[in-house]
């Protein structure tokens, strides 16, 4: 693992284009400082007024205005998180916001990549859950779930890309990369993956297991994020597994409930390390076991690449 992925270290020379690198130990700590300060930023803004003026102007469409009021709390939530991020890249590192892995060439090609891959993994764990008799698909009941709900469902979506985009830029971008570059690329993927896991930790329905499933959730994703080289697979990927955790298959996203509408309904019954309990399916083992199969693909995926690289630079050099 340490030498595969030094071999893949070159996608964090980006760091460096700054004047100064942040310590390790202060990476860590503003990590956790940005997301405080954003959710204590939404709290601090006049969400209410802006609710009740949308609940007036479209009180004949109800599944999109709990899109909207969705998208807004996620948009007031996270937002601030890119500016904060980029104010200290700017004003202390001294490097553009794109060099956290954002590059000026987006890859439509590696977006949809995540897409397709979030959502494969996503049905592996509900059709896991299903196969253990924990899943049950219920009938469509009223205009929030089912096409019915359709628009809502899709629109919503443009609230949890902001979501997930924000906290891959502050773990898979900014402190992994940080990390990765001041010790080792290995300490970085662990540590940025134990400090994303601990983020969560005042989630409703927290535990051991939710904690072992977030850190191997990081870890899978930092290891996606190093073999993809770039920040758009991983973003993407994040947005569709809460997307469609929350509004495709109706179950809770990290503890919070389903605004929006949910396509196919479902109904998880069982002992919470089956059903995820409070914190939902993705506090489960069947999450678990997806998580570990998709650490195991991108750790090969990657090996694969440093095998190529391995080639590559021995028929260089003649060896």
């Amino acid at each position: 693992m340490k030498t595969f992925l030094k071999a893949q270290a070159s996608i964090f020379i980006w760091a460096k284009q700054g004047k100064r690198l942040t310590h390790p130990a202060l990476s860590v700590l503003l990590s956790f400082f940005i997301l405080l300060i954003s959710i204590v930023l939404a709290e601090l803004l006049p969400l209410k007024p802006v609710l009740l003026s949308l609940e007036q102007l479209l009180s004949h469409q109800p599944v999109i205005l709990s899109a909207l009021a969705k998208v807004l709390s996620l948009w007031l939530s996270f937002v601030p998180v890119y500016f904060l991020l980029w104010g200290w890249l700017a004003g202390f590192e001294r490097r553009a916001f794109w060099t956290v892995g954002f590059w000026r060439q987006i890859s439509l090609t590696g977006y949809l990549y995540g897409l397709g891959s979030g959502l494969l993994m996503m049905g592996a764990m509900v059709g896991l859950a299903a196969i253990l008799d924990v899943v049950h698909f219920v009938p469509v009941n009223g205009p929030m779930e089912g096409f019915r709900a359709l628009g809502g469902i899709l629109l919503v979506y443009l609230g949890w890309a902001v979501q997930a985009s924000a906290e891959e830029t502050l773990y898979r971008g900014f402190l992994l990369q940080n990390l990765s570059v001041r010790t080792k690329p290995w300490i970085g993927v662990l540590l940025s993956s134990l400090c994303f896991a601990c983020a969560h930790s005042l989630n409703n329905g927290f535990s051991p297991l939710v904690l072992c499933n977030l850190f191997l959730f990081g870890l899978f994703l930092a290891l996606y994020r190093i073999a993809d080289g770039s920040l758009w697979g991983v973003c993407a990927w994040h947005t569709v597994w809460n997307w469609a955790l929350a509004n495709l298959f109706g179950a809770d996203a990290g503890g919070s409930a389903q605004e929006g509408g949910r396509l196919f309904p479902i109904s998880l019954t069982g002992p919470d390390w089956l059903t995820g309990g409070a914190f939902g399916l993705e506090g489960s083992l069947a999450a678990t076991a997806v998580f570990l199969a998709g650490i195991i693909v991108a750790a090969l995926i990657l090996y694969r690449k440093h095998q190529d690289c391995a080639i590559t630079t021995r028929q260089v050099t003649g060896d």
